[in-house]
Formats: C-alpha cells, sequence, structure tokens
C-alpha cells in the first residue's frame, strides 16, 4: 500500500512540474518593448511588443512576409508594410499612424 501511494505521489509530482515548467516557458514571449533598427541605423522604431501580444496572435505579425527575423535588420519598405497598414486598418480602434509615435526623438 505504502508502495503505491508513494508510486502515485511521485508521478503526480512530475505532471505537476511539467505543468509549471511548461507556463513558465509559454509566459516568456521576449522583451516588453523593442527598438527596431534599419540596416543604416536611420529612424529606429520603438515598438511596445507586450502591447501588441494583449491584441493580436504571434503569427499575425511573425509569420507575415515583411517580418524581419532581426530587430536590426528591417527596412523602411518591410516596416510600413507590416506595422502601418495594420496601424491604418485599426485606425478607428486607436492605433496610431503619426510617425512620431514610433519613431521617438533621441531613440538609438
Amino acid at each position: 500500500m505504502f508502495k503505491k501511494a508513494m508510486l502515485c505521489a511521485a508521478a503526480l509530482a512530475m505532471v505537476i512540474g511539467f505543468g509549471v515548467a511548461g507556463n513558465a516557458l509559454a509566459q516568456d514571449k521576449g522583451p516588453e518593448t523593442i527598438v527596431l533598427k534599419t540596416a543604416k541605423g536611420k529612424k529606429p522604431a520603438l515598438f511596445p511588443h507586450h502591447n501588441h501580444q494583449a491584441r493580436l496572435d504571434c503569427k499575425t505579425c511573425h509569420e507575415d512576409s515583411n517580418f524581419a527575423k532581426d530587430a536590426n535588420s528591417w527596412t523602411k519598405k518591410q516596416g510600413h508594410a507590416l506595422c502601418k497598414s495594420c496601424h491604418k486598418k485599426h485606425k478607428a480602434d486607436g492605433a496610431s499612424t503619426k510617425c512620431s509615435n514610433c519613431h521617438k526623438k533621441g531613440l538609438k
């Protein structure tokens, strides 16, 4: 009886352990904000990553053909095709299309 109880307790501990580890990994979705830069280093954009995660599925951006895999390799064409076009679609929901909203002064 004791052996069976110990086996059940060990199995339960493993299930709970895997569940906690899975939740911890699922919650790490990258930094809160990201500075997106072009290869030439002109006009970087501040991207509030967590704010977008609260509204969108990751695939919306990360699987778009305009998505740059490296935060330092964006082009104006890619950024505007992905970000600005989406902001225009969601302008009624409060998405800004003003340049200064993303391209903050003094951002490096």
